[in-house]
């Protein structure tokens, strides 16, 4: 198969089946949690592991930009999923807090994380989604250096 310069190349050819399989983990994300984003649910899974953190450390954690954060935690303190106050100690930083219901809906989110996961596990197989998983990890954590 001769790949077209559409795609750009092997190279081309790769960003367009990450972006294709990025879509199809979305939808596949959506079918089982159509209330809640991948990057809302990553902001609910830190800081159910963590508690209380500020705003800058939990962006960093979840892997969400600043501009991205802002609106996306409004939109969760909308539905009493979390609790932004200003840090006493520093009153430039704001600490953000899961609410009982925020523990509740981390909770169903992991169930529903497990459940796209069971998708796409029973596509590749265990043994191939994990090679696949720690693959995207190293790539993901080799972007720091860009």
């Amino acid at each position: 198969m001769t790949i077209g310069p559409q795609y750009g190349g092997a190279g081309g050819m790769l960003a367009h089946q990450l972006r294709r399989a990025s879509q199809a983990v979305n939808a596949s994300w959506q079918l089982h949690s159509s209330d809640l984003t991948p990057p809302q649910f990553a902001v609910l899974q830190v800081l159910d592991e963590c508690g209380s953190i500020d705003q800058k450390t939990l962006g960093a954690l979840a892997a969400v930009d600043r501009s991205t954060l802002t609106p996306l935690l409004d939109r969760l303190m909308a539905r009493d999923l979390l609790t932004k106050t200003t840090d006493p100690s520093n009153r430039r930083r704001q600490l953000v807090t899961l609410t009982p219901a925020g523990h509740e809906r981390a909770a169903l989110g992991r169930q529903q994380v497990g459940e796209s996961s069971h998708w796409i596990e029973e596509r590749l197989g265990h043994e191939r989604l994990e090679a696949l998983t720690l693959l995207l990890k190293e790539l993901a954590d080799a972007s720091r250096d860009l």
